[in-house]
């Protein structure tokens, strides 16, 4: 049994924006994050013990005074990583109903033949031999809007070619989701 490539690829410019400016909040808030904590840790460090025990014992009657349990304050400490989870989960989300539920493919599309714009092939160097994304970007036929279709497999990524026509699916309005299909694979 043969393995045949996968020719008919997904792209949602909406899933895109969320992906990435959760992306950008995520990053401001880990600069934030242990900037504020140097900052304070160093502030402290610095200070003259009896300064430092005066702080102390105002943090100490704040905390007593706040009805908030370590769990919760705990909790606070996990903040980017909560935000991180609550963004990834969003994107996917909204991906799922975008993709199978309020567009399907055969319902109220029109076919149209574009070209290929751009090919991208992006290392990502997090993991250990570096895992690979292969983006093409295309141009939506009604909000003539660049929308990046990423293609999950190598082999069907190499035999596109750029300025190649492609058969896309998409609705009529600019809602910049595409249907990618590639005949010649």
């Amino acid at each position: 049994m043969t393995a045949s490539s996968k020719t008919e690829f997904y792209a949602d410019r909406a899933v895109d924006q969320i992906e990435n400016s959760i992306k950008i909040i995520y990053k401001v808030i880990w600069w934030i994050w242990p900037t504020v904590f140097w900052i304070y840790f160093f502030g402290l460090w610095f200070l003259p013990k009896d300064i430092q025990k005066v702080i102390g014992d105002i943090g100490s009657r704040l905390l007593a005074k706040i009805p908030v349990s370590d769990t919760i304050l705990y909790s606070i400490a996990f903040l980017p990583f909560w935000l991180w989870m609550v963004g990834l989960l969003l994107s996917r989300a909204v991906k799922i109903v975008r993709k199978y539920f309020l567009y399907p493919k055969t319902d109220f599309t029109e076919t149209a033949l574009v070209s290929i714009e751009k090919k991208e092939r992006i290392v990502h160097r997090s993991g250990r031999n570096g895992s690979y994304s292969y983006l093409l970007w295309i141009k939506h036929p009604v909000s003539q809007t660049h929308i990046k279709v990423d293609v999950e497999s190598a082999d069907a990524f190499e035999k596109i070619k750029e300025e190649e026509q492609v058969q896309i699916k998409h609705l009529l309005t600019p809602t910049n989701i595409i249907y990618l299909k590639v005949s010649n694979l």
